[in-house]
């Protein structure tokens, strides 16, 4: 079930609010998210919920044993436990593939029917970020950061709540866990604020992402043709489009999430701002950032093991970063990249290299946009393409059209021009700020027809 549909805005979300505000108990309410939740979830395809479960029913189980023992054997068996079923939906179809491709080459057998079962898998949406969660819940437990859970029912809240089920933001239990002790009052300002943070994050998706989307997919079927201004308006428009898509999709989880009295953690700070990659990923989906940070770099040996360690480390983690998005080379290939980058500033800084604020933003803005052409196109030709196209091969004819330019326009002073909305004091709002955002939600509402899934929708 998408945000940015008619049956989420216009039904299940007004009877979930409304029940739960309703029922007098606690517990009853929390049953009554986790139950939505599934039935949020089951809407994508039925067999979803019984693969959640599974994972929230294996990192709950070795929590409660981590509590009682902190047996390295316990924690390893948990996370291969909920890793098997990311590996088998994520990437068993991708690994089977190259497999088959060598047995081809060897023996010359194409096992037909073998493909056919590997493409026949089906990604979950939301996979990647529920196991991540229970990963980071174990780890916790086995450090002895946080006690385990003994209530179920709170666990599963906390795994399948609906607003940061799909695309996060990835939650750790101990951000949530005191939240869920307590029986929320319902507060008309914080509904009100919700409300208002998730019509931003509407907008910024229907209005803006997909308005880029079009365009910018219409390029890309061609990409061979796109000359030096086309390809470069292509490639920052897929930059633009990715950030409002999947930051519009965290405002809204931050929203819906207030409503309900619970407080996410932010995803986003302006990206596109940072004067460095490690700046960067401070800002752009921090919450994967400082997971991958804490989950792998630190345990890699992070920079304590001297500088070609720290090198190997951050390769290491930004390429299973790059994983992480997805089955396929190109996503390797955009966190390698990206590691490499932020290899580089290391070594810049040690070197005493400095560029003048204004400056490092536009080169890091530069890096980033070229970074995505890895991230968006999925083969070798079409990344060829595209850079050919930007570094003028194909002529610098072409120019894009006006419609691309003025979004990109209103993208860019955004960007630059405002703090990142879910910043934005809408709990302070008076009435003229209040009906200017109503205005706003019946524009995006007339837009719904059209919407773009979200992009990570597909992680």
């Amino acid at each position: 079930m998408l945000f940015n549909s008619f049956l989420f805005l216009l039904l299940f979300l007004p009877l979930v609010a409304v029940g739960y505000f309703a029922v007098p108990h606690h517990r009853l309410r929390l049953l009554l998210i986790v139950g939505a939740s599934y039935y949020f979830y089951a809407y994508a395809d039925w067999w979803f919920p019984a693969l959640m479960a599974g994972s929230t029913l294996i990192s709950f189980t070795a929590g409660r044993i981590l509590e009682q023992r902190r047996d390295k054997s316990v924690l390893g068996l948990g996370i291969a436990g909920v890793l098997a079923l990311l590996v088998w939906f994520k990437y068993g179809g991708f690994a089977g593939g190259y497999a088959l491709d060598t047995i081809r080459i060897l023996t010359g057998q194409h096992l037909p029917g073998v493909r056919a079962f590997l493409h026949g898998i089906v990604l979950p949406i939301g996979i990647s970020f529920y196991t991540f969660e229970g990963i980071s819940y174990m780890v916790d437990v086995y450090r002895g950061a946080l006690p385990a859970e003994r209530d179920l029912l709170r666990y599963a809240f906390f795994i399948s709540f609906f607003p940061h089920l799909i695309a996060g933001p990835i939650v750790r239990y101990g951000i949530l866990q005191p939240q869920l002790t307590v029986k929320h009052r319902f507060d008309p300002d914080r509904v009100r604020s919700g409300l208002l943070l998730f019509t931003l994050g509407l907008a910024k998706k229907v209005l803006l992402a997909d308005g880029i989307a079009r365009y910018v997919d219409i390029y890309i079927a061609d990409v061979g043709s796109l000359g030096f201004v086309t390809a470069w308006a292509t490639a920052l428009g897929f930059g633009f489009q990715i950030y409002f898509d999947f930051s519009a999709y965290s405002d809204m989880a931050l929203g819906l999430a207030r409503i309900f009295g619970i407080a996410l953690p932010w995803n986003f700070d302006r990206p596109y701002r940072a004067a460095s990659p490690t700046e960067f990923w401070r800002r752009w989906h921090v919450t994967l950032s400082t997971w991958l940070r804490d989950y792998l770099y630190i345990p890699f040996g992070g920079n304590r093991k001297g500088e070609r360690r720290r090198d190997l480390n951050l390769f290491a983690t930004m390429a299973l970063g790059g994983l992480w998005h997805g089955a396929a080379l190109n996503f390797i290939a955009w966190g390698t990249y990206h590691g490499a980058l932020l290899v580089g500033t290391h070594h810049g800084r040690e070197r005493g290299w400095r560029l003048p604020r204004p400056v490092a933003v536009a080169v890091t803005f530069v890096l980033v946009t070229l970074g995505w052409v890895l991230f968006r196109m999925r083969t070798l030709d079409g990344i060829g393409s595209l850079y050919a196209g930007m570094l003028g091969l194909h002529g610098f004819g072409g120019g894009a059209p006006g419609h691309l330019l003025a979004y990109l326009a209103v993208a860019a002073a955004l960007v630059w021009g405002l703090p990142e909305e879910w910043r934005w004091p809408v709990e302070s709002w008076r009435v003229v700020a209040v009906a200017a955002a109503a205005v706003l939600f019946a524009i995006a509402m007339s837009s719904v027809y059209s919407a773009h899934p979200f992009i990570y929708f597909r992680f």
